[in-house]
């Protein structure tokens, strides 16, 4: 353990950064989730993470750094799907991410956390505080990509306007705008500004009618979320500010993405002054 820097482990700014990640998953997540939080998380892991690593292989310093950051890259782009879904199917238990290029913004901390990592201070730790802060720090790492509990639904809301003209209202509802690039898809997620935090979509059309099927709800709420205050919230924040037009952004939808988005850009269609809505089934 002599050419180790297990010293890491136990200094200021490693213990601070583990500290406000624990404290951002299991407690700030669910109280007050929003964009702050979102990105916290990848900010404080981002620095320790790799002070994690060079704790105990200092010599491979820089290349751990490098790693990490391609690494990160890679996970939160979509091309790490069929790895997600492979450990999925063959693990006890399964782990999940959200695709979004603004994360990639907590790369900038890679190069603080790089010189912290030379600087910090040389006091040699005791063997089980070592191995106290490991296995808090490997839990803190592991426990951030786990799959929160989903909520399976099966409703369906139908809107007098064609799925084109649907597409383009919903381009006007989240906090952030949304790129052009999902007209053909299907299959959109949600993600609001609550503990009921991702809901999964169906866009259909039928009849020159649109119509959403709700498939399921991702629960981040702390104690478990209600299944039918989760379809409130829902209907609330999605469905009914859906109806009116002009559709004004709404600081409850952070974001509305599609897995398989296509990255032509629809052909502008004009646009009707309201739009009916009637759910045609309820819970099963």
């Amino acid at each position: 353990m002599n050419d180790r820097q297990l010293h890491l482990l136990v200094s200021p700014g490693f213990l601070g950064c583990l500290f406000v990640l624990l404290l951002n998953d299991f407690v700030l997540k669910q109280q007050i989730h929003n964009g702050l939080t979102g990105k916290l998380s990848d900010f404080a892991g981002l620095f320790i993470f790799p002070l994690f690593l060079t704790a105990f292989f200092p010599r491979l310093r820089s290349y751990i750094y490098l790693l990490v950051a391609l690494t990160f890259i890679f996970w939160k782009s979509s091309y790490s799907q069929p790895l997600i879904e492979i450990w999925n199917n063959l693990s006890f238990f399964a782990i999940s991410r959200t695709v979004d290029s603004g994360d990639l913004f907590a790369l900038l901390v890679l190069p603080f956390s790089h010189a912290y990592s030379r600087i910090s201070s040389r006091a040699l730790p005791s063997r089980p505080i070592i191995y106290f802060v490991g296995i808090i720090s490997v839990f803190a790492f592991t426990a951030t990509s786990q799959r929160k509990e989903t909520t399976a639904y099966n409703n369906e809301y139908q809107f007098q306007i064609t799925k084109a003209d649907f597409i383009q209202r919903m381009r006007q509802l989240p906090a952030r705008k949304v790129g052009l690039g999902y007209a053909e898809s299907d299959a959109f997620e949600i993600t609001f500004d609550n503990c009921a935090n991702r809901a999964t979509v169906i866009l259909k059309e039928k009849d020159g009618q649109s119509v959403i099927v709700l498939k399921e709800i991702e629960d981040r709420c702390s104690g478990g979320g209600d299944k039918q205050e989760m379809l409130q919230y829902f209907e609330r924040v999605f469905i009914d500010k859906m109806k009116v037009e002009p559709v004004a952004r709404s600081a409850d939808v952070l974001d509305i993405s599609s897995p398989f988005a296509d990255h032509q850009q629809p052909t502008p269609k004009p646009n009707g002054s309201h739009l009916p809505v009637k759910p045609t089934s309820r819970v099963q």
